[in-house]
């Protein structure tokens, strides 16, 4: 791909004018990955079961289509919503009878699931629906989590689908390849391009709609945005040449997609299980699982729990959040911010803090003596004075007023931390910490000093488009020296 050089802003705009995409509408939708000869490979078996290949109406009949689509519960399928032929797409049972094959990556073998379709709930805003299946899928079937942070250009996704290739007009495997985000000017506030990286001339083609792209990380793959449309370079039976495809985002969906599967409240510091075998206790909103029986009751919970559907526990956050407050036998007392424990010194010091009155969720040991003790990047802060920071690369920033708050893109969300604590943290951001000002402007720390990055590609090639990037105060950056201190 051709290198383009511009000024380094994360400026966010609209489609450029011109542009002719093949759009996932009726008939076979578009996006998917092509074949091993041209454009990306067969999935091997037993991979990405969580892709699922969806039928909607009777084959040969007009109106019939075929899509991909992700699972995000046992019970539930996201995809487009123009799979389904409208855009006013209304809640209730398909338009048409549709079925869903999920774990099956050779649709001729007997692996997996294939489970009707009984309900549609279509997002207000979105082209995105949640499909419900008439039975969970089969137990071994792990659905995907959506993930939480945005998709930035030069980061690695693998795209998934059921699609064309560039030799056969309905195959029998799933497809996969990765493609890099493209870029960040040619996105919008709900879709993005990627571009084939590995194989270089991976595309998405008709029948792959709704398909997952997803980051592939040790905790597992991560959901962020589903096949949308295609210019089709290189799919059997088409003529285009431009390569990549558009990308509809869901890592903002989270909210949405759990509030639409578990309609019902489950409470803090109560014990539920999965019929999986999971048994997790609710702090912050988290499940925080517990190994064994035996700690359980070692938790001080009886050994009793609340039935929850499959799946429940995938859909919710993975960290208590920020302000709760939590224990474990035998430790002490913690508040918890950007997913760390800040411990509390005294019974008065929690007083101090504002947490006085508020009761600790118990957690097991082991699983509090996992959680880091430096909150994320980005993660706001005050003390009991009011100040307030917001944390980067380990070290807090100062905002000087309310609307530089504003200013650099932070809400009114902010926990509060012992003054003990916040003196004692860096007021300088370790080396290799890539911030941005209100402006669109990057830099990197190192030794203190601040390198502004010129481009795009300057990120990528120098290693940091997955890195963390923390908006902070022009006047914080502005006081930063450009020469790193010996």
């Amino acid at each position: 791909m051709a290198k383009r050089r511009q000024c380094m802003r994360f400026v966010k705009v609209g489609w450029r004018a011109g542009l002719t995409l093949v759009l996932v509408a009726a008939g076979l939708a578009s996006s998917g990955l092509p074949a091993q000869s041209a454009v990306g490979g067969a999935a091997a078996d037993g991979t990405y079961r969580f892709v699922t290949k969806l039928a909607i109406g009777a084959p040969g009949q007009a109106g019939s289509t075929s899509c991909s689509g992700a699972l995000v519960a046992p019970q539930w399928v996201i995809t487009v919503k123009s799979c389904f032929g409208s855009s006013d797409l209304a809640s209730g049972p398909p338009p048409r009878p549709t079925t869903a094959t999920v774990g099956r990556t050779s649709l001729s073998s007997s692996t997996g699931s294939v489970v009707a379709v009984d309900r549609l709930v279509p997002h207000p805003g979105r082209n995105v629906v949640l499909a419900r299946l008439v039975s969970p899928v089969n137990d071994d079937i792990m659905p995907i989590r959506i993930a939480s942070t945005t998709p930035r250009y030069g980061q690695v996704l693998r795209v998934a689908g059921y699609g064309r290739t560039a030799t056969e007009w309905v195959p029998d495997r799933m497809h996969t390849a990765e493609f890099t985000v493209g870029w960040w000017d040619n996105q919008t506030a709900t879709t993005f391009e990627v571009k084939g990286r590995v194989p270089a001339n991976a595309t998405i083609c008709k029948g792959d709609a709704g398909g997952p792209a997803f980051r592939e990380h040790g905790g597992g793959p991560e959901l962020v945005a589903i096949n949308s449309s295609s210019w089709q370079a290189g799919c059997i039976g088409e003529t285009g040449t431009r390569p990549g495809a558009i990308e509809h985002r869901v890592d903002d969906l989270a909210d949405w997609v759990r509030g639409t599967i578990v309609d019902f409240p489950l409470a803090e510091g109560s014990v539920y299980r999965e019929p999986w075998g999971t048994i997790s206790v609710m702090a912050g909103g988290a499940p925080i699982w517990f190994d064994s029986v035996d700690e359980i009751g070692a938790t001080g919970y009886p050994t009793s729990w609340t039935a929850v559907p499959n799946g429940t526990f995938g859909l919710l956050p993975r960290v208590p959040r920020d302000g709760t407050v939590v224990s474990a036998p035998h430790h002490g007392i913690y508040v918890v911010a950007g997913g760390a424990r800040i411990w509390f010194n005294s019974p008065q010091e929690m007083i101090d803090t504002g947490y006085g009155g508020v009761g600790p969720t118990i957690v097991p040991t082991r699983y509090l003596d996992t959680f880091p003790t430096e909150p994320r990047d980005g993660t706001v802060v005050a003390n009991p004075q009011g100040g307030v920071w917001v944390f980067a690369g380990g070290a807090k920033v100062w905002f000087a007023y309310p609307q530089e708050i504003t200013d650099t893109g932070y809400g009114p969300q902010r926990v509060v931390l012992p003054a003990r604590y916040l003196d004692g943290v860096s007021d300088v951001p370790r080396d290799g910490t890539m911030v941005m000002n209100p402006q669109g402007h990057v830099y990197l720390i190192v030794g203190g000093a601040k390198k502004h990055f010129q481009s795009w590609d300057e990120i990528v090639e120098s290693g940091y488009a997955d890195a963390p990037l923390t908006t902070l105060p022009s006047r914080y950056i502005d006081s930063l020296p450009t020469v790193a201190s010996d």
